[in-house]
């Protein structure tokens, strides 16, 4: 269960029920409050985007990120949870900073008129890639923090990820952490299951055995903890195994329970109360339209733990220079998503290879 899926679940759950809570004609004002931000992808200061015209003598050369163009026949939703804590004052055991941190990031691709079929690409946050912003690298997560005045954050984080996936990304739409707990609670609570009680003293997490309706609290502290501990008959000890990447399956598989349960809203009413709820704490791109919005919320709607397609990126441990800790992709990307679009391409160019 992977540390960077932590929060993961949390947004394509959340910006799921908004969205489709905005779907409905008396929704109008849900979608009014939900927040918006510009992806201006870095076009400026490329020679070939105007002919004739030399960059100044030391001035960068960026490279160009050219905007969707919707030729490909993808829907392609960059899906972000913030470890922002600008609405977060009580809850003081995760700490503070400045700024905005990708702690969840999720590829949602759905192929343009087979409204049943989508896949889920979670990527690590402790990813280790290059920065939009410099010659450097950092983690994926930091991509977020934008580039100063030259860049804002969910551009940065938008241009890092369509470099790693090999597409263009359509929209993006952010859920921050108070979001999360208050999504939980709004639609009644989140089911865990445990074969034995569970504690984690620094994300105040305290679970008995078997199934327990977990508050938004509790449940954003499972999602969480990164030292999860389970009672065993001589007492308690860290569970073997438990990493970053343990949390981001957890957080990936409380995803996929609340999009299934979508559909099991009694009336649009209900869905709208959910939304109303919500949408102060999320953010989508400028270009978003309500359209686009509940088109996605209507395939997510009915979609279960059978329904997407997971896409799985195997990760190894590394050290930075400075002896940070990071995760480092042992394969490209790009090629899962392409393997995902293109089955039978994968499939020829690998037996083509064995031989």
């Amino acid at each position: 269960m992977d540390l960077l899926k932590k929060r993961l679940l949390l947004t394509g759950a959340l910006i799921a029920v908004v969205l489709l809570g905005a779907g409905a004609v008396f929704a109008a004002s849900t979608w009014g409050n939900v927040r918006r931000v510009s992806i201006d992808r870095p076009v400026q200061n490329d020679p070939a985007a105007t002919p004739g015209i030399e960059p100044e003598p030391g001035e960068p050369v960026m490279d160009v990120t050219v905007p969707p163009s919707g030729g490909d026949g993808l829907d392609v939703f960059l899906l972000v949870g913030s470890d922002s804590r600008d609405d977060l004052d009580e809850v003081e055991p995760f700490g503070e900073f400045a700024g905005d941190r990708a702690d969840v990031v999720m590829v949602l691709i759905r192929p343009r008129g087979d409204e049943r079929s989508a896949a889920l690409l979670s990527l690590p946050r402790d990813l280790w890639v290059e920065d939009s912003c410099t010659d450097t690298e950092h983690r994926l997560n930091d991509a977020l923090e934008g580039c100063g005045a030259s860049m804002n954050g969910p551009t940065a984080l938008t241009v890092t990820v369509e470099s790693l996936i090999g597409l263009n990304v359509d929209h993006f739409a952010l859920v921050d952490l108070a979001g999360f707990q208050e999504a939980v609670d709004a639609v009644g609570g989140y089911e865990i299951c445990l074969q034995r009680a569970v504690r984690d003293e620094l994300a105040q997490l305290h679970l008995p055995a078997g199934c327990t309706l977990a508050s938004g609290a509790d449940t954003l502290a499972w999602l969480r903890s990164r030292h999860t501990q389970e009672l065993t008959a001589d007492g308690w000890r860290v569970i073997p195994g438990v990493s970053d990447l343990t949390r981001n399956e957890r957080q990936r598989e409380f995803l996929l329970t609340m999009m299934g349960s979508l559909g099991d809203f009694s009336s649009p009413q209900s869905v709208a109360s959910v939304a109303q709820v919500l949408a102060p704490f999320v953010t989508v791109d400028a270009d978003l339209s309500l359209i686009d919005a509940v088109g996605l919320a209507w395939t997510m709607r009915g979609l279960g733990q059978g329904s997407i397609q997971q896409l799985e990126i195997p990760v190894t441990d590394s050290t930075t220079e400075n002896g940070a800790a990071v995760l480092v992709a042992s394969v490209d990307i790009a090629k899962v998503v392409a393997s995902y679009l293109a089955p039978e391409v994968a499939e020829e160019s690998a037996s083509g290879f064995a031989g």
